[in-house]
């Protein structure tokens, strides 16, 4: 290990792959090879130069476990370099940092992401080698570019490594019996982290008996689920290795771990769920938690390994019997070969299904909301993500003749940039492809928003699980004055919902119709303008409004005059459910010079107190007491930062992505503005600026 160049075997692996990056980030070059990487795979590990075979300036080899000793690749390995098991490896090559090891038979996956996101969050310094990644790509999988700090470290127990480390800190979940493959007992299971803990040199936080003093083991406060432990056990240790307090803001703000609970899919009808549930104990703590749920539930499960399904076959035939549903993938072997058959579990579950007779077309339009689990640790993840894909081409069909598109990134949709994706888009030509879109939104249960510029939308990282709609197309962006006769003085335009309000006000003002002056500046189109009665000065662009035209979410058609408008201040209940389609809108007879003097003077007094840069405006509503900006000013919250994302020093009602911010950033920062104008003032601060896919209570 003395050179500069390491070489992977079975890089792509969620073994290999954080073990790569921390070596990149150490300094070293890292060479690689995984005969089952795919392409989109080996992109994304971009820290790996790919090459079949060890390069000649290369004496070290790591591999996996799922490598045996008659792979071809590693026997070439052996013929020119030292060659290291992986645990064995990162035994050595952290023997010298301050190392806390997290293990155990469940949730070492999930607590070393909690405790690494708890580092994050307090900005505290840590390296890691993490076992699984966070969803959204939240977190690197490994970090190793800090000298000195703490490190983090996912400890297997599956291939006998772990009695290779002597950590300054174990945190010791459970020691329920698994791995029967390479421990032949309960006891020498149990064993194997009594061992460690005994080697541990510092502290050890278990609820697990290792007859250790008192002053060396620390006990995990009580939890009710599996989950809880985790969360528990992750905070105990931030506790310890840095002495700061948790509170549920960083734990509310954990981005969460894939294929752990992981929602792949989430409509009004149907949720499809993933998780790494291959221990009895664990898809005991599921099946507790879906039934919980009152929902109906279909599991389709994936034995992991002939040794744990023979060792614990009883345990799970008792526990899938419980499915009414049941559907099971075949085995996955992982590095077992010609070992226990799985055809037993399928004849002891007379009632369950085939995987592939879990048919996508039967989940398009169900009658009430169902859900539907993928449940296993080897290849059904794919095979779940997979089925979603096919899923959602069904719905594409189900949409034409419009044209549906899938996987949209939104980023650049919003004008603050921060955003991840929508599962569908569309842009309907007219009125009745609008409502057949929307129709078919409800017949399948999917939500819809109608994004225009994304003037006053915050988005959040990840997938909005339903239909985006842009009205982009030509016959939305209608502006023309009607030619009937107005009233003495006044004159009356309609406008469609795609039309964009700068636009509209430079017609007007061409035109000689005064009285929108107040909306210059306001970046939208008119269908947000009037969701969310957009204004200034006091105006609202619905004390404008002569008649609404807009479609409900069945896709029917109204008409609604101003006397029948519910609205207040940025607030239209009318169209709290509804897309406006178009509207008529009254101003008066002026003069061109006069409207633009007027503008003028408004875009001027905007230029001096407003910022620039990624934002949506005033963020927050203005209360009875005084203007939001005057409230987060007066309580010195001017510069208030998190991340990229910090309160304008120029106007305190504005929030500024500086850089890459992200969507819990501002999340975050609104909590905490709120939090202490209210601890000062007395008021709750409501955000005007609505959200794709969720409500603000939620978050708050």
């Amino acid at each position: 290990m003395q050179r500069s160049c390491i070489y992977l075997l079975g890089a792509g692996g969620m073994g290999m792959a954080p073990l790569a990056q921390y070596l990149s980030d150490q300094g070293y070059t890292v060479f690689g090879w995984d005969d089952f990487a795919s392409d989109e795979r080996k992109a994304k590990l971009s820290f790996i130069q790919w090459t079949a075979s060890v390069p000649p300036n290369c004496d070290v080899c790591v591999y996996s476990s799922a490598i045996d000793q008659k792979n071809p690749r590693r026997v070439a390995a052996e013929q020119g370099c030292t060659c290291y098991q992986r645990g064995a490896f990162i035994a050595h090559l952290l023997k010298d940092q301050r190392l806390c090891v997290v293990c155990g038979s469940h949730g070492k996956s999930t607590t070393t992401a909690y405790l690494i996101h708890l580092f994050q969050r307090h900005g505290v310094p840590v390296n890691y080698i993490a076992g699984a990644e966070f969803q959204m790509d939240y977190y690197p999988v490994a970090c190793g570019k800090y000298p000195g700090a703490i490190t983090l470290f996912e400890l297997d127990e599956s291939d006998g490594t772990i009695d290779l480390f002597s950590p300054d800190v174990a945190v010791i979940l459970n020691t329920d019996w698994d791995h029967p493959r390479h421990y032949p007992t309960e006891a020498a299971y149990k064993q194997a982290f009594a061992s460690l803990a005994s080697r541990t040199k510092e502290q050890v936080i278990s609820n697990e008996s290792f007859g250790l003093p008192a002053s060396k083991q620390t006990a995990i406060p009580s939890a009710s689920t599996l989950l809880e432990l985790d969360v528990s056990a992750a905070s105990q240790a931030f506790q310890y290795l840095t002495q700061q307090s948790v509170v549920h803001l960083d734990l509310d703000m954990f981005p969460g771990v894939r294929r752990r609970q992981e929602v792949l899919l989430k409509t009004q009808k149907l949720t499809v769920l993933s998780d790494y549930a291959h221990h009895p104990n664990e898809l005991k703590a599921l099946l507790q938690k879906l039934t919980a749920d009152k929902v109906q539930w279909t599991v389709a499960f994936e034995p992991h390994r002939g040794s744990r399904l023979q060792c614990f076959f009883k345990e799970f035939v008792a526990l899938l019997n419980q499915c009414p549903r049941l559907y099971l993938h075949p085995l996955y072997e992982a590095f077992e070969v010609n070992t226990y058959c799985d055809a037993s579990l399928q004849a002891a579950l007379p009632h369950a299904g085939r995987i592939q007779d879990l048919i996508p077309s039967d989940w398009l339009e169900v009658q009430q909301p169902a859900a539907l689990a993928f449940v296993g640790a080897g290849k059904i993840d794919t095979y779940a993500r997979h089925w979603v894909e096919q899923w959602m081409h069904l719905v594409v069909e189900r949409f034409k003749p419009v044209e549906v598109r899938t996987h949209i990134p939104l980023k650049q949709a919003s004008r603050m940039h921060i955003g991840g994706e929508t599962l569908f888009a569309c842009e309907p030509k007219d009125l009745s492809e609008l409502q057949w879109v929307l129709h078919q939104c409800q017949s399948i249960g999917l939500d819809f928003f109608v994004l225009g510029h994304g003037a006053n939308v915050l988005i959040p990282d990840g997938c909005y699980d339903g239909m985006v709609i842009f009205l982009n197309q030509p016959y939305w962006k209608q502006c023309a004055l009607i030619d009937d006769a107005p009233p003495k003085g006044s004159r009356r335009y309609r406008v469609g919902a795609g039309c964009s309000l700068p636009l509209f006000v430079e017609q007007a003002e061409r035109e000689g119709v005064g009285g929108f002056e107040f909306l210059d500046g306001i970046p939208g189109t008119l269908g947000g303008a009037l969701n969310m009665n957009a204004g200034t000065q006091g105006i609202g662009i619905l004390d404008r409004v002569e008649q609404i035209d807009w479609v409900d979410s069945s896709g029917q058609l109204h008409t609604t005059q101003h006397s029948e408008l519910t609205y207040a201040y940025r607030s239209c209940e009318t169209l709290r459910n509804g897309v406006a389609v178009s509207a008529i809108l009254t101003g008066s007879v002026d003069s061109p010079d006069r409207i633009h003097q007027q503008r003028l003077l408004l875009r001027e007094r905007r230029s001096e107190h407003q910022p620039n840069g990624y934002t949506l405006g005033c963020f927050f509503k203005n209360p009875m007491l005084a203007p939001a900006g005057q409230l987060i000013d007066a309580c010195g919250l001017k510069g208030l930062q998190m991340g990229s994302i910090c309160v304008s020093p120029k106007h305190a009602n504005f929030i500024v992505n500086r850089g890459e911010g992200r969507f819990m950033d501002v999340v975050q920062l609104v909590r905490m503005v709120r939090s202490q104008v209210y601890n000062q003032k007395q008021v709750w601060l409501e955000p005007e600026v609505q959200l794709l896919g969720k409500e603000w209570h939620e978050l708050l």
